[in-house]
C-alpha cells in the first residue's frame, strides 16, 4: 500500500499531466483522507487557476485558485477518479 506521500506525489504529477501547457502556480496539498475501508486515498489540491477551461481540464474557480480532488487506489497510486472541489 502506498502512504500519503505517495498518493499526493501521484495526484501532483497527474494534474500537471491535465495541463501541460498551463501555469500552474504554486500546486498546493490541502487535504488527504484514507477511505474507512482503507482501499483509496483522496487528495485536494489547489493551483493557479488555468486561463482556459474546458473539457477534461474544466475548473471550479474560488478567486484564483481551483481544486480538485482525486481519488487513488491505496493500493498502487491509480486514479480512480477526478472530481472539481467547490468551496462556499
Amino acid at each position: 500500500m502506498i502512504d500519503v506521500n505517495e498518493a499526493s506525489s501521484k495526484a501532483i504529477e497527474h494534474l500537471k499531466k491535465l495541463y501541460p501547457d498551463q501555469d500552474l502556480g504554486k500546486i498546493l496539498f490541502e487535504e488527504a483522507e484514507l477511505t474507512d475501508d482503507g482501499l483509496f486515498w483522496v487528495i485536494t489540491l489547489s493551483y493557479k487557476s488555468p486561463v482556459a477551461a474546458g473539457g477534461v481540464g474544466k475548473s471550479v474557480f474560488v478567486g484564483d485558485r481551483s481544486y480538485k480532488v482525486f481519488k487513488l487506489l491505496a493500493e498502487n497510486g491509480e486514479i480512480r477518479a477526478i472530481k472539481n472541489k467547490e468551496f462556499k
